[in-house]
Order: C-alpha cells, then sequence, then structure tokens
C-alpha cells in the first residue's frame, strides 16, 4: 500500500496562525500576503475565540480558509483546540463548556479540530485520550519553542507515549505565528488532492493524505505486511519510531539519503511505526503515524 498518490500533486499550508483580529502583530491582509509570498498554497487563519476570514476564497492563487482557535484552562494543563473550515455558528461556543464541547462545536460548524502544541500545554497522555473526534495534533508548533517560549516547540515525546497506549491521532506541523520575527512562514503540512477548495482540504485531513514538515520531502511510504519503504529528498537521517523501546537499526544515518527500510517487527508484537526525516539543517518531517500489526 503506498500512503501517497502517485497522480496527485502535493500542496503546501499552514493551518495555525494568528493577526492583529486577537493577539498577534499583524493586520489579517499583511499575514496573507507574506505566506503568500513564501509559496504557500493554503492558510486558516485562527485568531482566538473569532472566526475573521469568513467564508473560503482564493486571495489570488492562495486558498484562505476560515478558522479559530479556542482555549480553556484545566488544573497543571491548558487545551487549545484550532478549528479549521468551520461556519459562523462556531460563534456560539462558550469557554464553560470545556474542550469536548469545543470539539463538538467544531465539528457541527463544518470544521475540523486540532489539537494545538500538546508539549507546550502540558498537556498529559490521559487527556489526550479523552478527547474525542480529534482530526489531527500539532507535533510541532514553531511559536511554541526559543525564543519566543520555552523549549516545547516538537511534541513527538508524549505523541510516541499516546500511540503506545493506543491513541493514534494524525500529525501537523504549524507555526501559531504572533510575533513574526522569525517563527512564521517555518512548520507546515504537504497535503495531497485533485483541487485547491476547502472541501478538498478538509477531506484529505479526513483521509490522513498528508504529512509535517519544517522542510525535508516524502516522495513516498510503502507499507507491506512485513517493511516499510521510505524515499524522500535528501535528508541526513531517517529515523523509524515505534512503541517499542528497542530495535536494531531503526536510524539510518549518512550524507544524501533518499531511500530506508524497515522490518516491521511483528514476532514483538509492534502496533505503530513513525518516520521522521532530519536534514543536514537539523530540520525535520513526519509521516503520520502508521498502524501495523
Amino acid at each position: 500500500m503506498m500512503l501517497f498518490d502517485p497522480n496527485k500533486p502535493f500542496f503546501m499550508g499552514n493551518l495555525h496562525t494568528h493577526t492583529s483580529n486577537s493577539d498577534g502583530r499583524m493586520a489579517p491582509e499583511d499575514v496573507l500576503d507574506l505566506y503568500r509570498a513564501k509559496g504557500y498554497d493554503f492558510i486558516a487563519l485562527t485568531d482566538h475565540w473569532k472566526r475573521t476570514s469568513g467564508d473560503a476564497y482564493l486571495r489570488d492563487d492562495m486558498l484562505v480558509i476560515p478558522g479559530i482557535e479556542l482555549d480553556y484552562t484545566l488544573p497543571a494543563q491548558v487545551i487549545h483546540l484550532v478549528g479549521v473550515g468551520v461556519d459562523e455558528c462556531i460563534l456560539e461556543a462558550q469557554r464553560n463548556g470545556g474542550p469536548q464541547d469545543g470539539i463538538n462545536r467544531i465539528r457541527r460548524a463544518g470544521g475540523r479540530a486540532i489539537l494545538a502544541h500538546p508539549a507546550w500545554s502540558l498537556n498529559t497522555v490521559e487527556t489526550i485520550g479523552c478527547l474525542k473526534g480529534l482530526t489531527a495534533t500539532e507535533i510541532y508548533n514553531s511559536v511554541s519553542g526559543a525564543p519566543w517560549n520555552g523549549d516545547r516547540a516538537d511534541s513527538t515525546d508524549v505523541l510516541d507515549v499516546a500511540a503506545a497506549h493506543g491513541c493514534l491521532i494524525n500529525t501537523v506541523a504549524a507555526d501559531d505565528s504572533h510575533f513574526y520575527t522569525g517563527e512564521e512562514c517555518s512548520s507546515y503540512i504537504m497535503l495531497q488532492t485533485e483541487e485547491l477548495t476547502q472541501e478538498s482540504v478538509l477531506s484529505a485531513l479526513d483521509q490522513g493524505a498528508y504529512y509535517a514538515t519544517r522542510g525535508p520531502r516524502f516522495n513516498q511510504i510503502e507499507v507491506t505486511e512485513d517493511e516499510i519503504r521510505v524515499s524522500c529528498g535528501p535528508v541526513s537521517q531517517i529515523i523509524f519510531h515505534s512503541d517499542l523501546f528497542y530495535v536494531k537499526g531503526r536510524t539510518v544515518a549518512g550524507e544524501g539519503i533518499t531511500e530506508a527500510v524497515y522490518p516491521i517487527q511483528k514476532s514483538r508484537s509492534e502496533s505503530f511505526v513513525r518516520i521522521i526525516l532530519v536534514d543536514e539543517q537539523g530540520r525535520r518531517a513526519w509521516s503520520n503515524p502508521i498502524r501495523v500489526g
């Protein structure tokens, strides 16, 4: 089984960013111009508790998708939910309804719910596992790292633990831009669809037809009963994460690597595999977790 359709193009997009309509430091029009100039094909403006972009529309050749971010404070952690592709009824959401109510309202508004920056939010495996109806979660969030925050941009660790406990959630990378001093235009998804519309983007999110990246590119991931084959642009490492503590040869390292093969550990009851690419600059790309066994 090939995870990517060789006949469909990839589109580059960011599903989490802020403007001066909430706590971002750039006006919406300037944000859109910035991302379009950097080659983005689609973007969602996700201001806090505000649906700012109206219905989906094309700004020149970039798709602008309506979005929102709902946030909730819990003991010792917070829950931030990005709603992508929501209609106006999402504005009825209330903070006192709680995170699950927020997810439900995002879904009722026609959108898809993404759990934002779980490492930054100090989310536990138990909390993540209790949230029903999520389409994805952020495995990397640019503004959650230094110098804008502490070093909690990368959520791979907590999501690996969640997956090892049976909670496999597809993953995106996003900027969560607020300051526009270097965090913008650096973390994104590459999504496959036949046409660039809100409906097709949401459908591709449902199908998991995308990967998260800060630069490296996957070409293809092929999964058989016995192994996983990866082809990609030149990188310095291809890493295979799973729910097993140790697997010999699970990292392939060198210069200009473009492919690797991972034998699925069927005899050890391996349950999932996540593929990570690392380029010479240390930038990463992440596949969605692949259920095996």
